[in-house]
């Protein structure tokens, strides 16, 4: 969220929502798009909260405070997720930055 508004505040009008298969832009929005990727990643991490919790309540786990070998899956996602963000949402702003 903090990338977001550091881009929002360098961003200039609007935004790349989409590039095609080589690399072209053809689509733009406006500025607030470059939230996108932050609001879907609070969202899997809430919805795989809910599910971890989920999951410990059907198996009588709900004690053990430590994560547990099928909750590590969730962190792969969120890690998959934060990377793609950090590298399109520059991208987004205009900063090539690789």
């Amino acid at each position: 969220v903090i990338v977001g508004l550091v881009l929002l505040v360098v961003s200039h009008g609007r935004v790349v929502t989409h590039w095609n298969g080589n690399g072209v832009v053809d689509a733009t929005g406006p500025r607030y798009m470059v939230f996108t990727i932050p609001v879907v990643l609070v969202v899997y991490g809430e919805v795989s909260l809910w599910l971890a919790r989920r999951r410990r309540r059907v198996d009588g786990l709900e004690g053990i405070n430590v994560m547990l070998a099928n909750e590590w899956r969730y962190v792969g996602g969120a890690v998959v997720l934060t990377v793609i963000g950090l590298i399109t949402m520059p991208l987004q702003v205009g900063l090539h930055l690789f």
